[in-house]
């Protein structure tokens, strides 16, 4: 079985007609909308072109985790977690983005409680 790579520490992303790095700490959160992932910091927002089930593969499971088919949240930028219903949270980011933690992803969030308690 081949060493397992690093997790990646910058994406290279592309806007307009300039490819640049975004360094991972600086990202708050991961959107899915099909094969297209949207890149959400402070400042703004980038569309990448790839799965988020490939893209959490690649990124430190200690500072990001998925929360949602479609999320997948920096965990370092959570400000808040309150109950919601029938075992869900939502999840309070930094610079004022709530998501919800849907009950399918639920093991991740005992495994955050139990990291931070």
């Amino acid at each position: 079985m081949p060493p397992s790579s690093p997790p990646l520490k910058r994406l290279l992303v592309k806007d307009q007609h300039k490819l640049f790095f975004i360094k991972v700490d600086d990202i708050l959160y991961f959107e899915a909308d099909g094969n297209y992932i949207t890149l959400h910091t402070r400042q703004r927002t980038y569309l990448l072109y790839e799965s988020l089930t490939q893209l959490e593969q690649r990124l430190d499971s200690s500072d990001f985790t998925r929360i949602h088919r479609s999320y997948l949240i920096n965990l370092n930028y959570v400000e808040e977690l309150e109950g919601y219903f029938n075992g869900e949270y939502l999840v309070k980011l930094t610079g004022g983005h709530t998501l919800k933690w849907t009950r399918f992803y639920r093991a991740n969030a005992k495994d955050f409680l139990t990291k931070y308690q």
